[in-house]
C-alpha cells in the first residue's frame, strides 16, 4: 500500500510539473496551494478552472503555504523556495498585512568595470554567483548548453519549462535533475500578500510566467461582458466584482488585456504594443 501512494504521488506531481509548463495560469494557481478542478464542458488536456484554500481568512494576519504569521514573525528559511528572497517577516504597518525580505545585493552589481573578461557562474539553488571565469582562454575551454536557440557556457543560467537552470557539462536537454535545475518559484504570496487579501487580478507577459504586477478594482473598472462558449459555470472573482468565464474587464493599465479565462482569478496580459 504504501509502494502504490508513492507511486500515486509521484505520477501526481510529474503531472503537475508538465501542467505547469504546458497551461496557462496552472503554474500561478499550484504556487497557491489550488488544485484543477473537474473539467466543465471541455475537451481541453488543460484545466479550466481551480479551487483555491482560502488565502487569508484572517485580515489581521499574513499567510505563507496556509500557515499564519503574526506581525514581526519570519518565514523560515527552509520554506522560501526562493534564494534571493531572505529574512521575509510579516508587517502590519499598512493597511493591509505584507511581507518584506531584506534585498539580497550581488557582487557582479558592483564589479562591472572589471578590465579582465571575466563571467560569473551559479549553482541552482543560490541567487548570487558563487564564482566567476576569467580570460579568453579559460572562458574557451567551459562547456556550452544550447537551449531554444541559445547557447549558454557552463554556470550561466537560463530559465526552460518555469525552470531555472545552470548550465553544466553533464546537461542533456532535460530539466529533471536536482543538480541542474529548479522550480521557478514567483514568490506570490511573499511579494503579493495585499494583492491576494484584495481579490486583485495578476498581470502576465504571458500567462506561462510569473507575474510582476497586479490589476486591482478602481471606481473605474468596468466589465464587459463576453460570451462563455465553455458554458462553464466557475466565476472569476475581482474585488467585489464577479466575472463569467469569457467575461473581460476593462484594465486601467494601458496595453493591459484581462479576462475572465481560468477562474477564479481574472487573468491580465501586458501585450508588447498597443493598438493604436
Amino acid at each position: 500500500m504504501k509502494v502504490l501512494v508513492v507511486l500515486l504521488l509521484l505520477c501526481a506531481g510529474g503531472a503537475y510539473s508538465d501542467m505547469s509548463q504546458d497551461c496557462d495560469m496552472a503554474a500561478f494557481y499550484l504556487e497557491l496551494g489550488c488544485t484543477p478542478s473537474a473539467a466543465e464542458n471541455s475537451t481541453s488536456t488543460c484545466p479550466q478552472a481551480f479551487t483555491c484554500p482560502d488565502l487569508h481568512p484572517d485580515p489581521t494576519m499574513c499567510y505563507y503555504r496556509g500557515v499564519a504569521y503574526k506581525g514581526g514573525a519570519t518565514i523560515p528559511e527552509s520554506l522560501v523556495r526562493n534564494p534571493c528572497s531572505m529574512y521575509c517577516s510579516c508587517s502590519l504597518r499598512d493597511v493591509t498585512p505584507q511581507f518584506h525580505c531584506v534585498a539580497v545585493d550581488c557582487p557582479e552589481f558592483f564589479n562591472s568595470d572589471e578590465k579582465e573578461q571575466c563571467i560569473y557562474t551559479y549553482q541552482p539553488m543560490e541567487c548570487c554567483p558563487t564564482a566567476k571565469v576569467c580570460g579568453k582562454d579559460a572562458i574557451a575551454n567551459l562547456s556550452t548548453c544550447e537551449v531554444d536557440g541559445k547557447v549558454y557556457l557552463e554556470g550561466q543560467t537560463f530559465k526552460k519549462s518555469h525552470k531555472t537552470c545552470v548550465c553544466s557539462a553533464q546537461w542533456n536537454g532535460s530539466t529533471d535533475n536536482p543538480a541542474d535545475c529548479r522550480e521557478v518559484n514567483c514568490g506570490i504570496e511573499i511579494h503579493y500578500q495585499d494583492k491576494l487579501m484584495n481579490r486583485c487580478a495578476p498581470v502576465f507577459v504571458n500567462a506561462r510566467s510569473c507575474p510582476f504586477t497586479f490589476e486591482c478594482q478602481t471606481p473605474k473598472s468596468k466589465i464587459i461582458r463576453g460570451l462563455n462558449v465553455r458554458a462553464a459555470d466557475s466565476q472569476c472573482v475581482f474585488g467585489n466584482m464577479t466575472l463569467a468565464v469569457g467575461d473581460e474587464l476593462v484594465a486601467d493599465e494601458p496595453c493591459t488585456i484581462c479576462t475572465c479565462e481560468v477562474p477564479p482569478f481574472v487573468t491580465c496580459v501586458k501585450k508588447t504594443a498597443c493598438d493604436n
